[in-house]
């Protein structure tokens, strides 16, 4: 099943979002097309759904100039390989990716086949916290830390009122909660609803309005109420499978078992 695709207009720059399907964790990379050059967030899971980006990216006639990559996730790194664009990333984000990309690029390759690369791209150029301008678009890019993960990048428009927090927010899919950062990642969650922001772009799922944020701090309440009162993954799966009929997202809810269940691997783990 192809990715779909939708599209944000914003001051002088087209945002183009691209969500896989559940095969690829539901993950959304963003196409930023300025007036004469094009950026990428995040690069896909699998190899095939990064090159429907990239190709989609040839279509528009302007140079991929930038590949960011947000975090250390797999479902935003491994499909960098089919980007010729240098691949950006937060300096601690990189060093993650140093450290344990290529042993997860070898993990998700033996499950996926050629679809996963069997080493993950490396990061290329280092950014930080900070604005600059391109083609006229006033850009922020902030260093999220303690949510969904320890270090993330956030990527901002402040004269667009857009912003994509990318992990930071799943629209009606299961996130990833494996680091159990649940207070950490709540704090941040009303942290960034108080920003003058009313295009939220999630990492996960369709773009919304700032009830976003409280949607995924409900999530959050119910699933750390979850986590705390099963005995183990088949139970904690279950309830939020329950709580949360229509979400997708079901292979992230399964492959966190093993980080957040560690010695109970049972079924969905």
């Amino acid at each position: 099943m192809p990715g779909t695709w939708t599209r944000s207009r914003r001051e002088n720059v087209s945002i183009h979002t691209f969500a896989a399907p559940e095969e690829g964790w539901a993950v959304n990379s963003h196409l930023l097309e300025f007036t004469t050059e094009i950026f990428v967030i995040d690069a896909q899971y699998t190899v095939p759904f990064a090159e429907e980006v990239a190709q989609f990216a040839e279509t528009l006639g302007k140079p991929l100039t930038r590949l960011y990559v947000t975090h250390y996730h797999p479902d935003h790194l491994m499909g960098a390989s089919a980007f010729r664009a240098p691949l950006f990333a937060l300096s601690s984000v990189a060093e993650k990716i140093a450290a344990v990309g290529d042993r997860v690029a070898r993990e998700e390759h033996e499950k996926m086949g050629e679809k996963i690369p069997e080493k993950a791209r490396q990061v290329e150029r280092f950014v930080e916290e900070g604005e600059e301008t391109v083609d006229g678009v006033r850009i922020a890019l902030r260093q999220l830390r303690g949510a969904e993960t320890q270090d993330a990048l956030v990527i901002s428009f402040p004269d667009a009122g857009a912003i994509i927090v990318q992990d930071l927010i799943y629209n009606r899919v299961h996130p990833f909660l494996g680091e159990r950062n649940f207070e950490n990642w709540k704090a941040d969650l009303r942290e960034y609803r108080q920003l003058p922001y009313d295009l939220i772009l999630p990492g996960h799922g369709a773009s919304g309005g700032v009830e976003l944020y409280d949607q995924m701090l409900s999530y959050l309440e119910v699933a750390e109420a979850a986590y705390q009162t099963s005995s183990d993954a088949t139970e904690f799966r279950r309830l939020l499978v329950e709580s949360f009929p229509d979400h997708g997202g079901l292979k992230v809810l399964d492959h966190q078992m093993r980080f957040l269940f560690p010695k109970k691997r049972q079924s969905g783990a």
